[in-house]
Formats: structure tokens, C-alpha cells, sequence
């Protein structure tokens, strides 16, 4: 089976067994594609990373109930005009084997239907992230065998707050479950689905991008921006701490007088010296990064094996419906 393609950002899908969404197309490109194939028309929505700019080949097949124009403001072009609207509802999932450009339109050939169910019967556990979006998440650590690992989304069809959760005690220490659950968001985000090999990739960018935060923070004095990744910002001691202390010494500098630049910049020196002290991070820059993402964001940069991912995911649901 071929069908056009509709790239969609952000990862919002609909959910695969019929539950629709409403959505704007500002892109003049997507909104084309919209309009061709029309009311009634069935395609292809595959999640379009704004990170690396490419279409993942997995997404939902839907079918377009409405579309219509509505006056809107184009934040991209500071005006108002016409955009495409459509209420897309779910009619399963599908992955495309390949790609052809046809009268201006992608289309994906070769269309092979996604069963959850049937791919975690084949040992390959997957979330399926279509139809909700995760927002935030949480890793309590209670003790080696009991780490409860939480993200919280909500539904894209009624609004209403979602979670799914796991315990992964006794597979991987505290460090490694805290990066987990980021990567797990970061591919939620991104893909509309969490699989074993997307979940490692993430769990590489995601310690990556914290590394490259405290590299970031200790060069150029800014501890705010500590914690801060594409799938958004990390809360952890040393975050926290950054912004205690930032906040505190900047209005103490201000009650004594300095003007708003020195304030800042001073705050910044007092914060990067105190967190330092408080955590015992080394004054040497690769041993601090290291310390500072072990020690102070409870994260752990060490790769994790194809089969222990397996394990990791089998210990949480397949959707937050499950």
C-alpha cells in the first residue's frame, strides 16, 4: 500500500484505534499536502523531527474527517491569514519502506502495518507514544530494587493528564534509571514511540547534550544554563542548586547597590562557586563535567546493552491506556 506522506512536528499523533485530533498546518509545504488529499483522503502522518530535519518512517495511518481555512496569526511571518485546519482520526499504525517524490507530494511505498502487541510477543517491547504527550517526568530513588520511574503527559484528544510508569529496581542503578526516563521523554517527543534502539540513541544525546550543559556553564560562567537539553530542562541537586543560588545572590547584589550587569555577573561567579563547594567538584574541567553529571544530576553516561533496554521497557505499559 502507498500513501501520501503528512510530516507532522512535535510527534503528535493520533491514537491508532480511531481517536482523532484537530491540528493547524502553518508550513506552506504540509498545508499543500493537506489540501491535496482532502476530506475523506487516507495518508501517511509520520512525525518530522525539527532536530535532525528527517521523517522517522513510523508513524499513524490517518484518515482527514475535515479540513477547512481558518484566520490565524502566523507567528512565523508576524502576520495574519489562512491556514489549514484538519481533524485527523487514527486507522492504525504503519511503517514505510521507502520514499518517492510524486507530482510534488512524498508518498511512502510499501506500507507494512505496526502491531504493539504483536512486537512485544516478538521480544521487541515498544510505548507507543501516538495520541498523548509527555510533559515532565520523575525517578524516585527509594533504594537499588526500588526505583519508580513516572512520566506524566496528557491525552490530545480530551485534555485529561496521563502517566505511565515503571519500576526498574534491581535492572539498573538510580544514575541510569534518572537518564532513562529523560531519553524515554525525548523519544516520546520525537517519535510518537519509545523502541529499544530509538531508546538507546536518545540515552546518547540526551547525557551528550547534560556533558555539553556543564561544559557550557563552567566556560562561559552560566550556571542557568546547567540541565538544559532539546527535550527540555533536567531537575536534579545541581540544576537546583543553580538557580538558588543565582536567584539569591543577583537580588542580594542588587539590595547593595551594584547595577543590573555586575549583578548578574556576580551572581553568576557566587552560584558557580558555591554549587562547586557544595558538591566537591574538582577544579579540573573534564573531571568536573564527569562529577557534576554523576554527582550533581544523578546521571549516568554508560551505554546500555540491547537486551537490558528490552527489560527496561517491559517493566512499563504499552500506552498510558494499557
Amino acid at each position: 500500500m502507498d500513501l501520501p506522506v503528512v510530516p507532522v512536528a512535535n510527534a503528535v499523533l493520533p491514537r491508532p484505534d480511531g481517536g482523532s485530533i484537530r491540528g493547524v498546518f502553518l508550513d506552506p509545504v504540509t498545508a499543500s499536502f493537506i489540501r491535496r488529499v482532502g476530506a475523506g483522503g487516507t495518508c501517511l502522518l509520520l512525525p518530522h523531527s525539527v532536530e535532525s530535519g528527517e521523517v522517522y518512517p513510523v508513524g499513524v495511518v490517518g484518515r482527514l474527517e475535515q479540513v477547512w481555512l481558518q484566520v490565524v496569526y502566523n507567528p512565523y511571518l508576524n502576520t495574519c491569514s489562512k491556514a489549514i485546519f484538519a481533524e485527523v482520526a487514527g486507522r492504525g499504525r504503519g511503517k514505510a519502506k521507502k520514499f518517492r517524490l510524486e507530482e510534488g507530494m512524498v508518498v511512502a511505498e510499501g506500507i507494512e502495518a505496526v502491531e504493539i502487541d504483536a512486537l512485544w510477543s516478538r521480544d521487541y517491547p515498544v510505548i507507543d507514544g501516538a495520541g498523548w504527550q509527555p510533559v515532565e517526568g520523575g525517578t524516585e530513588m527509594k533504594g537499588d530494587s526500588d526505583l519508580p520511574v513516572t512520566i506524566y503527559g496528557y491525552d490530545l484528544e480530551s485534555g485529561d493528564r496521563v502517566e505511565l510508569a515503571g519500576n526498574v529496581g534491581g535492572l539498573i542503578p538510580a544514575e541510569r534509571a534518572h537518564t532513562v526516563e529523560h531519553a524515554m521523554i525525548r523519544c516520546l517527543k520525537e517519535y510518537a514511540i519509545c523502541t529499544p534502539k530509538n531508546l538507546a540513541d536518545a540515552v546518547a544525546e540526551e547525557t551528550l547534550e547534560l556533558k555539553q550543559s556543564l561544559e557550557l556553564g563552567f566556560a562561559f560562567k552560566q550556571p542557568e544554563v546547567f540541565g538544559m537539553t532539546n527535550s527540555g530542562q533536567c531537575g536534579n541537586p545541581l540544576t537546583n542548586l543553580a538557580h538558588f543560588y543565582l536567584a539569591k545572590e543577583f537580588i542580594q547584589n542588587l539590595k547593595e547597590g551594584q547595577n543590573l550587569e555586575d549583578s548578574i555577573s556576580g551572581a553568576r561567579l557566587k552560584a558557580l562557586s558555591r554549587i562547586s563547594s557544595d558538591l566537591g567538584l574538582s577544579t579540573r574541567p573534564g573531571l568536573r563535567v564527569m562529577q557534576g553529571l554523576k554527582r550533581g544530576m544523578l546521571h549516568d553516561d554508560s551505554s546500555l546493552s540491547p537486551s537490558l533496554l528490552k527489560k527496561v521497557l517491559r517493566r512499563f505499559p504499552k500506552s498510558p491506556w494499557s
